[in-house]
């Protein structure tokens, strides 16, 4: 375990100056020591990045915290929602050459959500665009460039699970892939996945070093899947623990309903080929498989805003700190 009290000093200065970037996007440490890797996609604890600026800076974990993400339906509705129990327009309807958001399951009854299965495979609009395909949630390349404006992408999670009871109820497990298709020519995809390689996440990790085998058929197993943990726990010295150890005296929850978000996924593969995008390219949509298993409570949210990312922590030791990797998505462990 990794000793984390304290270390982000060097990160949240440049979080209070906005380093850069615009001051709308949330900012986010790049590298070996800030996320966890699964696959291809950095992951963020965004309550622990709250936690470690509140104990840096103070004024709470709350609104005010750069690390608190509300999403609320009128807060994302600007946004780029990709799925959501929410009702009603605009936070349903998104913007002109992407589908709009798939509806996530709001009840007990229903304890999966994959965009393939969905009652509504292929949400608005209609008829679609060209790239547009069912079971996946789509995209061209050129909606979502002009959105991000030369930003990097995030995609952003709520855990909305039971609260009422043990930890492991809060619980929820996840499986994504991103696919660049070509709709002319018909040039090979390429494939970013979001899923447990190697097993419980590695601290930094290199996602140079992961390879996606393409299309998973028949599917992802059980243990493809990343546990979005309920809860994550401290020790005296601030290492992650078990919450059931006798150590743990810090509990950090992640399961906060739909009106704030819990962790931000980046895969800067994925943001490096978006960036030098441009209409000469082979491809053309970007599209998203994603499933998510033991639901069983109100609704999900999968959304998009830009952030900002801040280099390699080699750069920032010059300035006399550094980082220290947090294991956000939590270590899976096999449900009994």
């Amino acid at each position: 375990m990794r000793n984390y009290k304290g270390i982000l000093s060097v990160f949240l200065f440049f979080v209070l100056c906005g380093f850069g970037g615009q001051a709308h996007a949330l900012t986010l440490p790049l590298g070996s020591t800030s996320a966890f890797l699964y696959g291809d996609f950095y992951s963020y604890s965004l309550p622990i990045l709250a936690y470690q600026y509140d104990l840096e800076n103070g004024g709470g974990t709350g609104p005010g915290n750069p690390f608190y993400v509300n999403s609320t339906p009128g807060v994302i509705k600007n946004d780029i929602v990709i799925a959501t129990g929410a009702s009603g327009k605009p936070v349903n309807t998104n913007f002109t050459g992407m589908d709009d958001a798939y509806p996530t399951p709001n009840s007990t009854g229903t304890p999966t959500f994959e965009t393939g299965t969905t009652a509504d495979p292929t949400p608005g609009p209609t008829p679609g665009f060209v790239g547009d395909q069912e079971s996946t949630w789509d995209t061209q390349l050129s909606a979502l460039t002009n959105y991000l404006a030369g930003e990097d992408l995030a995609f952003f999670f709520n855990n909305n699970q039971t609260n009422s009871g043990d930890a492991a109820d809060q619980n929820l497990f996840a499986w994504a892939q991103a696919s660049l298709r070509d709709s002319d020519t018909g040039a090979a995809p390429i494939y970013f996945d979001f899923t447990n390689t190697p097993p419980g996440g590695e601290p930094g990790g290199n996602p140079a070093d992961y390879n996606s085998p393409g299309v998973w058929m028949p599917g992802p197993t059980p243990t493809d899947y990343v546990l979005s943990g309920g809860q994550l726990c401290l020790d005296g010295a601030g290492s992650l623990v078990d919450c059931g150890d006798v150590a743990a005296v810090e509990t950090i929850n992640h399961n906060l309903g739909a009106n704030q978000a819990v962790y931000a996924l980046v895969s800067p593969e994925l943001n490096d080929f978006i960036r030098s995008w441009d209409n000469s390219s082979a491809y053309d949509t970007l599209s998203l498989d994603i499933r998510l298993r033991d639901l069983n409570d109100g609704y999900e949210q999968i959304f998009i805003q830009t952030v900002t990312v801040i280099p390699e922590p080699s750069t920032l030791l010059l300035l006399g700190g550094g980082l220290v990797g947090l294991g956000f998505w939590s270590r899976r462990k096999d449900r009994k």
